[in-house]
C-alpha cells in the first residue's frame, strides 16, 4: 500500500542531536587503516624521456610493480593480462612507467584522441597518488595507447572530479607486445605534505574489451577506485623540489560580438591574470585578476516538466579547482546546498542571460595538518540592475579519526538582490570503510541557518543521511528539512518549507561461470517530500523490476513507478497549458538500454511512458555514437516529449549533434549544436583547442544562436572569443 496524507508519520528530529547520534557511533565503530602494501622507491640521477619508450638508463634501476589483481569482475584474481609498472623520481618530478603486454594487441581500444577526453570507453593506464596522506584525496593521472591524456581529483573517498586539470607530461606507444605507458608528474602540480613518511599510491590497468580493472592496492569492489585509504604506501621520497610554489599565469582574451536584430557589433579586449602561490606545501593562495570563462563548455539544454528550477552544474576551471573543500554536509548538486559557484557571475534574470564581470577574486584553500579550510571572496561587476557585490564563503573542516570529518561553513553576500544574506553551518561526517570486516558505511548530519533582512524565523536547514553504499547491498535512507524562510542566496534552493524522506535499496549479484551475465540488480528507490506539518506534496516510488549488464558493458534496464503530487496551486506546465490545483496519482514505466562506448558505435535508448496528471506521457531519448577513427567523434541526440492532458496536448523535442575533429592529442575542433522546439531556439557551439605545452592554451571559440521566424532560423547573435593562457612556474 502506498502511503496517503495522513500516513506520512511526522518526523520529530531535533537537529542537534544528529552530531551526538554520530559521535556515539565514531565511538562504537572507530576504523583502523587495513595493513596494505608498501612500496620503496629510488631517486634516479637521469630522469628519462618521456617519449613511451622504456629504454632509459633511469627505468633499469627503478621500483619495479608485477602484483596487480582485478577488482572486477572476479575480486582477487591475477589480472588477464602482464602488466609491469617503474617507478622512480628526481628532485622535480615522480616518474612512472609501464608494460602493459597484451597477447591480443590488435584488441587494444584506443578511440579517444583529444586530451582531458579520455574516459574507461578506452583501455587506460592511471597513477593516482596522495600526495597529502590524508587518506580521503588523491590526484589522478591517466593515459591512453595513443597516448592522450587525463587527469582528475579524487575526493573524499569516493567523488572523481575530472574538470580538475593540471600540469604533467604523458606519452605511449603500441608494439608487438601491447603498449607502453611514461608518465612524469610534477611536484609543482601537487599539494603535499613535507613530513609525511609516505604518499599513498594506486596504480590501474583498465582492459576495456574485458571491461576489466586491476589494481596493485585495493581490489576490493565495495571500495572501488576512489577509495584512497585502502591506497598503498610509497616510501622512500625525500627532499623534493616544489621551487618557491608559484604559478603565474597571464591571459588575454578577445571577443568580437554582433547582434542581427539591430546591427550592433562590438570588439573587446580583455587582460587578465591568475596567480597562484603555496603559502605551504599543502595550502594554496591565488588570486585572479578580470578572468575570461569562454572556453567553458556550453550548457546542456533541458525542458522542465516539473514546478522547480532544474540544476546546472559548475563548469568554470576557477570554481572547479578544489571545488571539494567547499562541499558541506554530505549535500551535493540537490535542493538545500549553502554554496552554488554558479551564482557568482552568471545569469539569473532569464530576460537578460548575459553574464556579470568577475572584477578581482582571491581564494585560500589544502590543508594544514588536521585542517582542510577554503576561503573565497569575488568583486562582481555591476549590471542586471544591481551594483558591485563581494561575495564570501568560508569553509573549515577537521579530520577525526582516520576516515571522518567535522566542519562549519558560512557564507555572505547577495548575488541578485540589496538585501544582505548569508548562512552559517555545521556538519560531521562519519566514514568507516572496515565495518564487519570491509563494508562501507557513512553518515552525515548537517544543520544550518539562514540570516535575511527582516526573517528572524522559520530560516534553518537540518538533515541527516545513513548510507551502507557496497557492491552487493547498497542501501540509503535520508531525512531533510529546509523550513520555508532558509534562503542561502550563495547557494541552491528551489523547493523550502518542505521535509524530505529517501529510503532506496540496491541488491546486486555477480553471476558465477555466466558468459553473458556481469551482474543482476534489484531494489527500489522512494522520495516523499512533505510540507513542514507534514502533508504530502509529492511521493514516487521507483521500482527496478530489473538492471542486467554484461561482460561487455551492455546494459538493459526496466522499472516500474508511482508517482504523487498535490497542487495547492494551478501549474502552468506549458504556456495556455494549466493543471489545475488537487491530488494527482499516475503510474508509469520505463526502461533504457545502453551498448558499451568500447565498439566503434553505440547508441544509448531511454523510453518513458504512462500517467502523467490525469493524462499521458511519452519520454523517449536517443543517442548514437560514432567513433570511425580516433580523429574523428560523432554524437546525434533526439529527445521527444509527447504529453496529452485534459488541459491541453502538447509536444516538443530537444536535438543535439556533436561533431570533434582530433587533429592530435592537443589540437582539436569540437562543434555542438543544439535545437529546440519549444521556444524554438538553436545554438551553436564552435571551438579549436590547441595545448601548445602542458599550461600554455589557446582557445578560439564561436558561439552563434538562431531563432524561429516565421517558419525559417533567423541568426539572433554571434560571439567570436579568442583566449591565450601562458604559465610561468617558479
Amino acid at each position: 500500500m502506498l502511503p496517503a496524507d495522513d500516513q506520512v508519520e511526522e518526523c520529530r528530529v531535533n537537529y542537534p542531536y544528529h552530531f551526538l547520534f554520530l559521535l556515539f557511533i565514531s565511538a562504537l565503530f572507530a576504523p583502523s587503516h587495513a595493513n596494505e602494501p608498501q612500496l620503496h622507491i629510488q631517486r634516479t640521477g637521469n630522469p628519462p624521456v618521456i617519449d613511451g619508450v622504456l629504454d632509459d638508463e633511469a627505468w633499469k634501476d627503478a621500483t619495479r610493480v608485477t602484483e596487480f589483481f582485478q577488482s572486477v569482475p572476479v575480486e582477487g584474481a591475477p589480472v588477464s593480462e602482464a602488466t609491469e609498472a617503474y617507478l622512480t623520481y628526481d628532485s622535480n618530478m615522480l616518474y612512472v612507467g609501464a608494460r602493459l603486454y597484451d597477447r591480443n594487441p590488435d584488441a587494444i581500444v584506443a578511440r579517444e584522441m583529444r586530451e582531458d577526453e579520455v574516459t574507461i570507453s578506452d583501455d587506460i593506464f592511471t597513477v593516482a597518488v596522495d600526495s597529502m596522506l590524508d587518506r580521503k584525496n588523491a590526484f589522478a593521472f591517466y593515459i591512453n595507447a595513443l597516448g592522450t591524456k587525463g587527469d582528475a581529483r579524487i575526493e573524499n573517498n569516493l567523488t572523481l572530479r575530472g574538470e580538475w586539470d593540471g600540469i604533467w607530461y604523458g606519452a605511449a606507444t603500441r608494439d608487438e607486445k601491447g603498449w607502453i605507458a611514461e608518465f612524469a608528474i610534477p611536484f609543482k602540480t601537487l599539494s603535499l605534505d613535507a613530513d609525511a613518511p609516505a604518499w599513498g599510491l594506486e596504480l590501474e590497468r583498465h582492459i576495456k574489451r574485458r571491461n576489466e580493472f586491476a589494481t596493485w592496492a585495493n581490489h576490493d569492489q565495495d571500495k572501488g577506485f576512489g577509495y584512497v585509504a585502502a591506497y598503498g604506501d610509497l616510501l622512500g621520497l625525500e627532499d623534493l623540489d616544489q621551487g618557491r610554489g608559484l604559478d603565474i599565469k597571464p591571459q588575454a582574451a578577445g571577443r568580437y560580438r554582433k547582434r542581427y536584430d539591430n546591427g550592433d557589433e562590438d570588439f573587446t579586449i580583455k587582460p587578465g591574470v591568475e596567480v597562484i602561490y603555496k603559502l605551504t606545501p599543502s595550502l594554496n593562495g591565488s588570486l585572479i585578476i578580470n578572468p575570461d570563462f569562454s572556453n567553458t563548455v556550453v550548457d546542456d539544454i533541458k525542458t522542465n516538466l516539473t514546478r522547480f528550477d532544474l540544476f546546472f552544474p559548475e563548469q568554470r576551471d576557477i570554481f572547479v579547482r578544489d571545488a571539494d573543500v567547499f562541499e558541506f554536509g554530505g549535500l551535493k548538486d540537490v535542493n538545500g546546498i549553502p554554496f552554488f559557484s554558479r551564482r557568482i557571475g552568471l545569469p539569473f534574470d532569464r530576460e537578460n542571460p548575459e553574464p556579470l564581470d568577475i572584477d578581482i577574486g582571491a581564494k585560500l584553500s589544502g590543508r594544514l595538518g588536521r585542517y582542510s579550510m577554503g576561503l573565497l571572496n569575488t568583486q562582481m561587476g555591476s549590471g542586471q540592475g544591481i551594483g558591485s557585490k563581494n561575495l564570501s564563503v568560508a569553509r573549515l573542516a577537521m579530520d577525526v579519526q582516520e576516515e571522518s570529518r567535522a566542519g562549519a561553513m558560512m557564507t555572505y553576500g547577495n548575488p541578485t538582490g540589496s538585501d544582505d544574506n548569508g548562512v552559517a553551518g555545521v556538519d560531521y561526517r562519519y566514514r568507516n570503510s572496515n565495518l564487519f570486516g570491509s563494508q562501507v558505511f557513512v553518515a552525515d548530519a548537517y544543520a544550518m541557518k539562514s540570516f535575511s533582512e527582516g526573517i528572524d524565523n522559520d530560516d534553518l536547514s537540518y538533515g541527516l543521511t545513513l548510507e551502507f553504499p557496497n557492491d552487493r547491498w547498497n542501501v540509503k535512507a535520508k531525512y531533510q528539512e529546509i523550513q520555508e524562510n532558509f534562503n542561502p542566496a550563495l547557494g541552491f534552493v528551489n523547493r523550502s518549507g518542505i521535509r524530505l524522506y529517501e529510503g532506496d535499496l540496491r541488491y546486486r549479484i555477480r553471476p558465477k561461470n555466466n558468459r553473458l551475465l556481469r551482474t543482476v540488480n534489484w531494489g527500489f528507490m522512494s522520495s516523499f517530500k512533505t510540507t513542514t506539518d507534514n502533508k504530502l506534496e509529492s511521493g514516487r516510488v521507483y521500482m527496478r523490476v530489473f538492471d542486467l549488464e554484461s561482460h561487455d558493458g551492455d546494459q538493459l534496464q526496466l522499472w516500474g513507478n508511482w508517482q504523487r503530487e498535490t497542487l495547492f496551486d494551478p501549474f502552468e506546465i506549458q504556456p495556455g497549458v494549466i493543471i489545475p490545483t488537487g491530488d494527482y496519482d499516475f503510474y508509469y514505466g520505463w526502461t533504457k538500454l545502453t551498448t558499451s562506448a568500447h565498439r566503434p558505435v553505440s547508441v544509448e535508448v531511454k523510453a518513458k511512458f504512462g500517467e502523467f496528471y490525469n493524462g499521458d506521457l511519452i519520454d523517449v531519448q536517443t543517442l548514437l555514437r560514432w567513433r570511425p577513427s580516433p580523429n574523428f567523434f560523432i554524437t546525434l541526440e533526439r529527445h521527444v516529449f509527447d504529453v496529452d492532458l485534459p488541459a491541453g496536448d502538447f509536444e516538443f523535442e530537444i536535438n543535439r549533434a556533436r561533431f570533434n575533429i582530433n587533429f592530435t592529442p592537443t589540437l582539436s575542433w569540437i562543434n555542438y549544436l543544439q535545437q529546440e522546439s519549444e521556444t524554438h531556439f538553436m545554438t551553436l557551439q564552435s571551438q579549436l583547442r590547441w595545448i601548445i605545452v602542458p599550461g600554455n592554451e589557446l582557445t578560439v571559440t564561436l558561439n552563434h544562436d538562431w531563432a524561429r521566424d516565421n517558419g525559417s532560423y533567423k541568426r539572433t547573435e554571434a560571439d567570436l572569443f579568442a583566449r591565450l593562457v601562458w604559465t610561468h612556474r617558479f
